[in-house]
């Protein structure tokens, strides 16, 4: 993967490009319409990795990326046509992506992962999370449904804690705490 083109497909919203040409992902091409709350979202579908399908969610009437709640219920929508699937929410500024991926255990509630990216930052966290969704040509013949998933996984799977850092920097928010309360002893 590319990672100076990487950047720039991603602050250009050019995600055909970035999926099929950097991440080695394959083509595919359907839209599904889905109402929510009184409200139509068209969610246009342009790749694919072995039955994992990448969703583009259009913004709202208003333009904007819609609320987290409507997030949700859009993407029980999505599943009933795509059961693996990542959604990509864009608003029409093109000033903020929402890259939303969904984990589900038997026996445990759905757990939505979401991560944030605006193209006037370099969205190295983002860039570093994608990375694992590459697929070389060497390995294309062995790679099923369940690698892909574990990649999507290991890209988006990571809960935040109480600070709103994440788990694997639990460390690093506790030594923050502890140096900000002795800043005002």
């Amino acid at each position: 993967m590319n990672l100076e083109r990487t950047r720039k497909l991603l602050q250009s919203f050019d995600f055909k490009p970035l999926f099929i040409e950097e991440l080695g992902w394959d083509q595919y091409k359907t839209d599904l319409d889905v109402s929510v709350d009184s409200q139509n979202f068209r969610l246009r579908a342009f790749s694919e990795k072995r039955g994992m399908v990448v969703l583009i969610c259009d913004p709202g009437m208003d333009g904007s990326i819609p609320e987290y709640a409507t997030r949700r219920k859009i993407e029980r929508q999505a599943r009933k046509s795509h059961h693996e699937h990542l959604i990509i929410y864009v608003d029409a500024d093109k000033s903020k992506q929402i890259w939303q991926w969904v984990k589900r255990e038997q026996g445990k509630p759905a757990a939505c992962r979401e991560h944030p990216y605006y193209p006037s930052q370099p969205g190295d966290s983002l860039v570093q999370k994608i990375d694992n969704l590459a697929f070389s040509l060497e390995e294309e013949e062995q790679v099923t449904i369940v690698e892909v998933g574990r990649r999507a996984r290991k890209a988006f799977d990571i809960e935040k804690g109480p600070s709103g850092f994440s788990v694997g920097h639990t460390t690093y928010s506790m030594a923050l705490d502890v140096c900000l309360r002795n800043a005002f002893l």
